[in-house]
């Protein structure tokens, strides 16, 4: 391991203190992701309401294509982690080296096929111009740099199961500034609209991909690897490819969930897009913390499955449900008190500030529902439980999310206000689920398995 972070020990260190020191600069990290996109939704705004409603349009097709990358990266967390805690080194970064070719084949492809279909998805989600021919423009120049947005998912992934969250926050907060000076260079300076936008994030995601390489390359067993350790090994593959579908598919199905969302806003007019769209950004921002403990939850219960811990993964469990509530009812709270001040931080067109406005409240709400569903989630991955994640995301964003949308807004004719309703109600089943699911699976995880449960807080040997 280098020096560049403070050395942490997942299967050694306390508990909570490693959840502060894994889960703040993730979040501190995504908190930057997602003021990037802030920062381009901003420019977007000053550019027309017509470019805000393309780029939410353009926004889950976009994640639905990184969802390959995204599985990946889970995967990469918890199969690495896992031999990382078993002390095999060598089969880890073997792995890593697969993992990664995985996502280039996957990425590529699906890029492709994004690139061909987005004019048609947007047209079959009810979208017209001119936002239509808007996010068509801006969809394809994003699409050229998603592999440079998986790549660095899976470098992140393999430097979290040495516990290095730091690399991932400095790249984001160097890569913050130079957005948003590229931002207004293709905006003010080319006159490029929303594809200067589009160009600016892949610049800036490039340059994060190779600084995350960099990083990887110094890690104790990553060093010295060769351009032929990335030519496919079936069996490697196989196994990345049994642990990724489902964590692919899970997020495949938040994006499809998004895109159901989208197309019943859509519904309403442009302002409600253009909402939806500043909203949106907001609440990601309250749920940073919260993913940057489940990232933690993930790393340390990967690691410590492979080591056979199994009193510190139900600690891990435990303690990270509870950190994860509190924090979101202080998000909550926030997005409650101060949503129509910071919807018209964005856009000052009546509609879209109450549209807003009211979809923050009912959001502040679901918040704690989303931080048990994350640990649940996290803690489930990392027992290589995928597949039980994706069956709870499937009711959760696709076929409850069809139902009770179309009760409300057909038989019930609720308006917009149904479908946040009904994501209160979608949100908080799921998570009492899924934290059924997660205590059964922390307190049975060594039954079925090769492993025996360790119950020393020692190294593995």
């Amino acid at each position: 391991m280098t020096a560049d972070w403070a050395c942490v020990d997942l299967n050694l260190d306390p508990v909570t203190g490693l959840y502060r020191k894994l889960a703040a600069p993730a979040a501190i990290g995504m908190l930057f992701t997602t003021l990037t996109n802030i920062v381009d939704t901003f420019f977007g705004g000053m550019l027309s309401a017509s470019a805000l409603a393309g780029m939410a349009l353009a926004s889950p097709v976009f994640f639905m294509v990184l969802t390959f990358g995204i599985g990946i990266g889970h995967s990469t967390n918890a199969l690495v982690g896992n031999r990382l805690g078993a002390n095999r080194p060598l089969e880890a970064k073997k792995l890593a080296l697969q993992a990664t070719s995985f996502a280039i084949t996957l990425s590529s492809s699906a890029s492709l096929l994004a690139f061909i279909l987005a004019p048609w998805l947007f047209e079959k989600m009810g979208a017209s111009d001119p936002y239509l021919q808007l996010a068509v423009i801006y969809i394809r120049v994003v699409l050229t740099g998603t592999l440079f947005f998986s790549l660095s998912l899976v470098m992140n992934s393999i430097l979290n199961t040495r516990g290095d969250t730091l690399s991932y926050r400095n790249a984001q907060v160097i890569g913050f500034f130079a957005n948003a000076v590229l931002d207004a260079f293709f905006i003010f300076v080319l006159d490029m609209g929303v594809a200067g936008l589009a160009t600016a994030t892949v610049l800036v995601q490039a340059s994060i991909f190779g600084y995350l390489l960099l990083k990887v390359l110094k890690l104790d067993f990553m060093q010295t690897p060769a351009l032929s350790d990335l030519i496919p090994i079936p069996a490697l593959y196989k196994e990345v490819a049994q642990q990724s579908f489902p964590n692919t598919v899970s997020m495949m199905l938040v994006a499809l969930g998004s895109l159901i969302v989208v197309s019943f806003v859509s519904r309403f007019g442009e302002s409600a897009m253009a909402a939806f769209g500043v909203a949106l950004r907001l609440e990601q921002v309250m749920l940073l913390p919260i993913l940057g403990l489940s990232l933690a939850a993930l790393s340390m219960t990967s690691v410590n499955f492979g080591a056979g811990h199994a009193e510190r993964i139900r600690e891990v469990f435990y303690t990270g449900v509870g950190l994860a509530a509190c924090v979101a009812l202080a998000g909550g709270t926030l997005l409650f008190l101060s949503g129509e001040f910071l919807m018209r931080l964005f856009n000052d067109d009546p509609d879209v500030v109450a549209i807003g406005t009211q979809y923050l409240k009912y959001e502040s709400v679901i918040l704690p529902a989303y931080a048990m569903t994350f640990i649940g989630s996290s803690v489930l991955q990392g027992l290589k439980r995928p597949i039980v994640v994706m069956m709870i995301n499937a009711v959760r964003q696709v076929l409850a999310q069809l139902l009770l949308f179309w009760i409300a807004i057909e038989l019930l004719g609720q308006g917009v206000s149904g479908i946040w309703k009904s994501l209160v109600l979608i949100n908080w089943v799921a998570a009492a689920v899924m934290l059924a699911v997660a205590r059964h699976a922390v307190t049975t995880m060594f039954v079925d398995s090769a492993m025996p449960a360790r119950h020393d807080q020692g190294r593995s040997p």
